[in-house]
C-alpha cells in the first residue's frame, strides 16, 4: 500500500509544483484585498499607525496606485522570466509581497503605504505575468484547464484570508500575520524545479530532462515522446521569434489579441477590483443587519467555493458556458445592488418598512456578484491568453493584454469614489450592470471555444472569417464527419 502512494504522489507532482507556484497568486489576493479592512482602520485615529486621518484623495491613491505598479511589473517579469527562468521571476514576486509588508508595518505617512502599495502592484504583475506560464509549462496537456484555473480559486483565497483576519486584528499584527504569505511561498516554491521548456531555451538539454522526469515521477527513458516534443516547440519558437508587427500583422494572432484584450478590460469594467477592495466599506454604507465584517467573510468563502467549481467541471462544460454564466450572473447581480442603493437614497418615496424588508439584498447581490465573477470572467480571462498564442509570441499578447488590463483597473479604481459622489451608488452600480451586459453579448458573439483543442486546432479556428457564435456546431460537425 505504500508503494502504491509513494508511486501515486510522484505521478502529481505537476500539481504539487502549480499549488505552491500559485501561493504566490495568494499573495495577490492578499494585496488586492488589503484596503477591505484596512481602509475602516486608517479612517480611525485609534487604529491607524498614522498621525493624520487620510483625505479621500489619499485614500482613492491607496487604492488605485497598485493597478500602476501592476502595469509597470510585467514587462520587467517578461525580461527576468525569460533571462533567469519562471521560478526565479516567481521568487522575485514573493520578495516583492514581504517588502511591502515590512513598509507598511513601519508606515508613518500615506507616502510610505503608497510606496508599499506600488512595490504590492510590482509583485502582482510578477505573479500573474509568470505564474500561468510556469503552470502551462509544467502541466499535461488534458490537465492544463485544470491547473490553469487554480489561478482563480489561489487567489480568492487569499482575499478569504484577509476578510477572515484582517477585521479582528490590529494593523499591525495584520501586517506581521500577512507576512507570513509570502515567507512560506519563497521557501516552499523554491524546493520546486524550473519548467523543462526554459532549461530547453538556454540549452541545458540534462536539466531538462531531470525537471521532466521529477514533475512526471517516472524514469526520462518513459518520457521520450513529451520530452521530443517539448524540445521541437521550443526549437522552433527561438527559429521563428515572434515580434509585434507579428502579433497585429497575422490574422489568427489580432482575432486572438481582440478577445483577449476585450474580454479582460470587461472584466475590470465589471466593478470587481472595487467591490473586492472595498466590501467591507461598501457593506458599512448600507447599513446593512448583517455585520460588515461577517459578511466580507461570507463573500470570500463563496469566491473560494465558486473557484473550485470551475477547477473541477472547466474542461468538462467548456470556456464559453462558463464566460456566458458569469457575466449574466454579474449583471443580474449589479442590477439588484444598484436598486437597493436606489431605493436607499429615495426612502422617503416608499413605504416605511420597505429597507428592513430587503435588508438581505445586499449580501444576497455580492454573493451572487462574486461567486458569478469567480466561475468565468476571473480564471478564463487569463487562460485565454496561455491557450490562443503561439509560444513565440505568447510574451508579447501577454504584455499588452495585462497593460490594458491594468490601465483600466486604474481608471475604475481611481475614479470608483469620485463617480460615487458625482453620479449615485445605485447608477455607479447599474453602469457596471451595462458593462457585464456587454460582455455577454461580446462573448456570445465573439469568444471562440478552445476546450480540449491543441494550439493548431485553435489557431485555424481564429483564422476563419464565419461568425464566431456559429462556430461550435461548424466544430462539432466537422469533427463528426
Amino acid at each position: 500500500m505504500w508503494v502504491i502512494g509513494a508511486s501515486f504522489l510522484r505521478t502529481k507532482r505537476q500539481y504539487l509544483a502549480a499549488i505552491l507556484a500559485n501561493l504566490s497568486v495568494t499573495c495577490t489576493g492578499c494585496a488586492m484585498a488589503w484596503t477591505s479592512p484596512v481602509e475602516s482602520k486608517l479612517l480611525h485615529m485609534e487604529s491607524s499607525p498614522l498621525s493624520i486621518v487620510p483625505t479621500d484623495t489619499q485614500l482613492s491613491w491607496i487604492g488605485s496606485i497598485l493597478a500602476l505598479g501592476s502595469l509597470v511589473g510585467p514587462p520587467i517579469a517578461g525580461y527576468v522570466a525569460h533571462r533567469f527562468g519562471r521560478r526565479m521571476a516567481l521568487l522575485a514576486s514573493g520578495v516583492q509581497f514581504a517588502v511591502a509588508f515590512i513598509l507598511f508595518l513601519t508606515a508613518a505617512s500615506v507616502a510610505q503605504i503608497l510606496v508599499g502599495r506600488f512595490v504590492q502592484g510590482c509583485a502582482i504583475g510578477f505573479a500573474l505575468n509568470t505564474t500561468p506560464l510556469y503552470v502551462c509549462e509544467i502541466a499535461t496537456s488534458n490537465r492544463r484547464g485544470t491547473l490553469g484555473s487554480l489561478l482563480q480559486v489561489c487567489m480568492t483565497a487569499g482575499m478569504l484570508f484577509v476578510y477572515g483576519v484582517g477585521p479582528y486584528v490590529s494593523y499591525a499584527a495584520m501586517q506581521y500575520i500577512m507576512m507570513v504569505v509570502p515567507v512560506l511561498f519563497c521557501v516552499t516554491f523554491s524546493l520546486m524545479p524550473e519548467t523543462p521548456h526554459f532549461y530547453v531555451a538556454k540549452g541545458r538539454y540534462a536539466d531538462a530532462s531531470r525537471s521532466l522526469a521529477y514533475l512526471r515521477g517516472e524514469p526520462i527513458e518513459q518520457l521520450e515522446d513529451e520530452y521530443g516534443s517539448i524540445q521541437r516547440s521550443v526549437e522552433e519558437s527561438i527559429r521563428n521569434q515572434g515580434t509585434l508587427k507579428d502579433l497585429f500583422r497575422d490574422h489568427a494572432n489580432l482575432r486572438a489579441l481582440f478577445i483577449c484584450t476585450s474580454i479582460i478590460i470587461l472584466q475590470q469594467l465589471s466593478g470587481i477590483n472595487p467591490v473586492q477592495f472595498f466590501t467591507q466599506t461598501i457593506f458599512e454604507k448600507t447599513g446593512s443587519s448583517v455585520k460588515p465584517e461577517l459578511a466580507v467573510i461570507i463573500i470570500g468563502c463563496v469566491q473560494v467555493f465558486a473557484s473550485m467549481v470551475t477547477v473541477l467541471t472547466l474542461d468538462k462544460l467548456g470556456r464559453r458556458p462558463y464566460l456566458l454564466i458569469s457575466s449574466g450572473g454579474m449583471c443580474c447581480a449589479l442590477v439588484a445592488l444598484g436598486t437597493y442603493f436606489y431605493l436607499d437614497a429615495n426612502s422617503m418615496s416608499y413605504s416605511e418598512g420597505l429597507l428592513d424588508r430587503i435588508a438581505f439584498l445586499p449580501v444576497l447581490s455580492l454573493v451572487v456578484f462574486t461567486a458569478s465573477f469567480c466561475l468565468g470572467f476571473g480564471p478564463i480571462a487569463w487562460l485565454l491568453i496561455g491557450e490562443m498564442f503561439a509560444p513565440n509570441i505568447k510574451h508579447l499578447a501577454s504584455s499588452v493584454v495585462s497593460s490594458s488590463c491594468w490601465c483600466a483597473a486604474f481608471f475604475v479604481l481611481f475614479y470608483f469614489n469620485t463617480l460615487d459622489e458625482a453620479i449615485g451608488t445605485h447608477w455607479l452600480f447599474w453602469l457596471f450592470a451595462i458593462c457585464t451586459a456587454g460582455a455577454f453579448a461580446f462573448t456570445f458573439v465573439f469568444v471562440i471555444e478552445t476546450k480540449g483543442m491543441s494550439l493548431p486546432e485553435i489557431q485555424a479556428r481564429l483564422n476563419e472569417t464565419a461568425p464566431v457564435a456559429n462556430d461550435k456546431a461548424k466544430y462539432d460537425e466537422n469533427r463528426s464527419v
